[in-house]
């Protein structure tokens, strides 16, 4: 799977004859990010609704009911802890969407590297779940996570490349007002 991605990457990377491909990626790929963004809030308002439900035997083979059973303080903690990453979850989509709309969109250099939180984040969560052997949410977050690495890779032209535009050493963030004007 992985592998598959990474040839994928490398050909729409590459490849000349996809040129018109790669470059619709560049300018629209932002949607896909936003998705997921909004999947991001939507998982966490869930989340924080509802608590510990399948989370509980994912991660412990038993139940909310079985784990409250053992230990009523146990379960409590499970719930609020549930609820807190909902909590995260939600804010980190709210902050993803927010720099999508009002940095990416306008090719801003900031934005792509801080859109960069997202792959290491989903990557580094799914390291962590398969550590403690929770794997459904382990998957999803690596593929996602992978995902959205391969968008921000294939849109770096648009924020780095970009033929005409002088800098005036700002990071590149703002076109020179006198661009194309010679020193007379």
């Amino acid at each position: 799977m992985f592998k598959s991605l990474l040839v994928l990457l490398l050909v729409l990377a590459g490849a000349s004859s996809l040129a018109p491909t790669r470059h619709w990626l560049q300018r629209h790929g932002w949607w896909a990010l936003f998705a997921i963004a909004v999947i991001s809030v939507a998982s966490g308002l869930i989340d924080l609704a509802t608590g510990v439900t399948w989370q509980a035997s994912d991660l412990t083979g038993k139940t909310i009911a079985q784990i409250a059973a053992e230990s009523m303080d146990g379960s409590q903690l499970s719930d609020f802890s549930v609820r807190t990453g909902g909590l995260y979850l939600t804010a980190f989509g709210v902050l993803l969407g927010a720099i999508l709309l009002f940095g990416f969109r306008q090719d801003r250099q900031w934005a792509w590297w801080a859109m960069w939180t997202f792959p290491v984040m989903a990557i580094s969560a799914s390291v962590l779940d398969l550590a403690f052997g929770v794997t459904g949410p382990a998957t999803t977050g690596g593929i996602v996570g992978i995902l959205a690495a391969a968008i921000l890779l294939i849109s770096a032209p648009r924020f780095f490349e970009q033929p005409g535009r002088l800098f005036d050493g700002s990071q590149g963030e703002s076109p020179r007002l006198d661009a194309g004007v010679e020193d007379g």
